[in-house]
């Protein structure tokens, strides 16, 4: 069985990886001491994935982390600062990048700010389909002195609202909070609404400024049932001396609807915005339980109708060596393609995850990055499978096929893994070793997301590491940043492991990169992915579509 450092492939020939006799840190340390978490948002699906680290990251048990883009965004403090929708929001120039810093409501008294930076991917019509970033905590700027005097304010106010609702549970009472908006047109202040509504308000109650034309009113005894009646008479008593007020007011109710504060806020102020949406006056927050939207049933439907009208096709990235900046190979990646024989981007990877054809998209491509290598000599490719397709026992004699059928070609191929299946070395073992003896290089993506521990990549049989590009990105920012980056490379060197950078679009990034001794870079600095050449039928008849 060939190992990592006697099965070496001819395609890393030239890179610099002399092993360096201190040991370095692992990777799951190094990211911990960043205080950093990647995710990616699929905005088709709204789905929100967050790498392995995210409950130490952000001070939350796993079983409570956002798992959708609409509930972290419900976690953002309003006016805090740019969030990555804003961001996306006000790119004129196309970068596709953002890079903001904002605080996360964590529960009523504690706030966390955050930097988050990253890039979104699009789909063929122009529109962000797929955002992936880095989240990193701020635990010096999250200070209580530190933060914003708005955000103090509110902070109070949940710790006011919650100690009604603790008081309202040890009385067996119910604690109504109702969110109400005013159209910002109206020559209304929140301090008169305050004092419109005073007349109803007893022992315990009590109304706050949320914002310029936002409001809360907690009701410390109002039962659910009651929350109705006690929107319509706010209602009344508002409108008395203005008529034409447009108003609307959304309630949720502890503890049927929650005990927590920051919660039952968030419950009031959807109950709000349907209330807006529907150009009703008063919403009252239900707890809906309906089925998940069907986004890998579509995917699989999507990718069928690809699939079986042969429409998959591959472009290639260059990846450059880095001191010569010399083409060394190509990373394959996945498009559709259209009529006119263009190309255009598709998140296939990330769905077939999802919808249970990963082998069926992955085989495919197998099968064109194989003929693309047996008709170019010369060309070297790096080809990512999906974490499900190394699970599936079709795929290690699906690639022996393909290499056996053109003989030649296994030391010119890479196949990228994902690092989450470090994650469980036991079971990743066998399948890569079996790869290795086939000849093929074994690639890991997404290096140091912090699923591969430093045992397991001493065990595991991996010639390249491919850095996220979520850190290239963020090189610019900070000293520790440009730290965790050369940690990851120095520790990648002690172990023989070559390495590769992906998202390098800048040259004062390349340049620091190729200073501590990264193998390979990627990026649009050194060209973007392009459709290789594909056997005329599939062309002649996309042609005919």
């Amino acid at each position: 069985m060939a190992t990592r450092r006697q099965g070496r492939t001819g395609i890393f020939k030239g890179a610099s990886r002399t092993p360096r006799k201190a040991a370095p840190t692992g990777p799951q340390a190094a990211l911990a001491a960043l205080k950093g978490v990647t995710y990616a948002w699929d905005l088709g699906s709204d789905a929100l994935t967050w790498g392995p680290n995210a409950a130490d990251v952000l001070g939350l048990s796993p079983s409570v982390l956002p798992r959708t883009g609409r509930a972290f965004a419900q976690m953002i403090e309003p006016g805090s600062g740019l969030d990555r929708r804003d961001a996306m929001a006000a790119d004129e120039r196309g970068n596709r990048t953002f890079d903001g810093c904002y605080a996360l409501r964590l529960s009523a008294g504690h706030v966390l700010m955050v930097q988050d930076a990253g890039r979104w991917q699009v789909d063929a019509e122009g529109r962000p389909s797929l955002l992936r970033g880095l989240l990193r905590a701020d635990p010096a700027a999250s200070a209580p002195e530190l933060l914003p005097a708005a955000i103090k304010a509110r902070s109070a106010l949940f710790r006011q609202i919650q100690d009604q609702i603790d008081e309202a549970a040890q009385l067996s009472h119910t604690c109504t909070l109702i969110a109400g908006a005013v159209s910002e047109d109206d020559d209304v202040s929140i301090g008169e609404v305050a004092r419109a509504l005073r007349p109803m308000l007893r022992r315990g109650d009590r109304c706050d400024a949320l914002g310029t034309n936002r409001f809360a009113l907690t009701l410390a005894c109002c039962p659910a049932s009651e929350a109705p009646g006690a929107m319509k008479r706010a209602a009344a008593l508002i409108k008395a001396d203005a008529p034409d007020l447009t108003l609307h007011l959304g309630a949720a109710c502890s503890p049927d609807h929650t005990f927590e504060a920051v919660k039952l806020m968030r419950f009031a102020a959807q109950a709000l915005d349907r209330a807006v949406a529907r150009s009703e006056t008063a919403v009252l927050h239900k707890m809906h339980h309906g089925t998940k939207p069907k986004a890998a049933e579509q995917a699989s439907f999507d990718l069928a109708a690809i699939l079986n009208d042969r429409r998959l096709i591959l472009t290639g990235q260059p990846l450059v060596d880095a001191p010569s900046r010399q083409p060394a190979l190509v990373q394959a990646c996945p498009a559709v393609g259209s009529p006119d024989g263009m190309s255009a981007p598709t998140g296939l990877v990330r769905a077939t995850e999802e919808a249970n054809v990963a082998l069926l998209v992955d085989g495919r491509l197998l099968e064109l990055a194989a003929d693309h290598l047996a008709r170019h000599h010369e060309a070297r490719l790096a080809l990512l499978v999906s974490a499900a397709t190394l699970r599936d026992r079709e795929w290690l004699p699906m690639l022996a096929a393909h290499l056996g059928a053109r003989p030649g070609i296994a030391s010119r191929l890479i196949v990228q893994v994902p690092e989450a299946v470090a994650g469980d070395p036991e079971a990743a073992l066998a399948p890569l070793n079996t790869m290795k003896a086939f000849g093929v290089g074994i690639g890991l993506t997404g290096f140091g997301t912090g699923h591969a521990s430093l045992a397991a990549l001493q065990s595991l049989p991996v010639d390249l590491a491919v850095i996220d590009g979520v850190f290239v990105q963020s090189l610019k920012r900070s000293t520790d940043d440009r730290l965790f980056v050369r940690t990851l490379i120095d520790m990648a060197r002690h172990l023989g492991i070559a390495t590769a950078a992906e998202g390098v679009d800048e040259e004062a990034s390349a340049r620091l990169l190729s200073a501590w001794g990264i193998d390979y870079m990627q990026g649009a600095l050194f060209g973007e992915a392009k459709p290789l050449a594909q056997p005329e039928t599939l062309l002649q008849r996309l042609r005919r579509a």
